[in-house]
């Protein structure tokens, strides 16, 4: 589906990849990423507005986010696949976040600290922390298209607002299979 609804860019790697994570059952198959626009530096949206949803050591950047599942899926066997499955959608995430930021004029090049990120002492506890990093990256993305919302349309600000809502699509899905996940471990056999 995705190879006939997109024209192939110079970047057969960014094309197979997010080929193959649209496919994935970790991401909202419903939500495509928009297909290329024009996005300007000078049409109001600003490339630090998605900074902390990039990297910073806020716990919850996408950055942050993919350092978490890799550790909690070498930690905990149960959770490898669905945790690994999620991170390789939020490396996705991070490549889009990152295009978006230089073609906003931004340096996605930005320092990072894992130091104060919370795993989990079990299995639960650790879905636990990811469900609530989702939330938080979920309220993050809304704000950002609350911000976007109130700039005037064009191409830019059209582009950034459905490469949010594909974010948020694909996290509130992360939600759901972690909650479910969450459910299956907590319900008595």
């Amino acid at each position: 589906m995705f190879a006939l609804m997109r024209t192939r860019s110079t970047n057969l790697i960014d094309d197979l990849t997010t080929g193959l994570v649209n496919n994935m059952r970790f991401s909202d198959r419903t939500v495509l990423w928009p297909p290329d626009a024009d996005v300007r530096s000078d049409a109001g949206v600003r490339p630090e507005w998605f900074y902390p949803s990039f990297k910073d050591a806020n716990g919850t950047s996408e950055l942050d986010t993919i350092h978490l599942y890799i550790t909690q899926e070498a930690m905990y066997e149960e959770l490898s696949e669905l945790l690994l499955g999620i991170a390789l959608v939020e490396m996705k995430h991070l490549d889009k976040l990152a295009d978006l930021i230089s073609d906003l004029g931004g340096t996605p090049a930005r320092p990072n600290s894992t130091d104060k990120l919370k795993y989990g002492d079990t299995p639960t506890e650790a879905v636990r922390i990811a469900i609530s990093g989702e939330q938080t990256a979920i309220r993050g993305y809304e704000e950002l298209i609350d911000r976007i919302s109130a700039l005037p349309s064009n191409a830019t600000t059209g582009f950034c607002l459905s490469t949010l809502a594909k974010l948020i699509a694909d996290e509130q899905l992360h939600v759901a299979l972690l909650q479910g996940w969450l459910a299956g471990a907590e319900s008595p056999l």
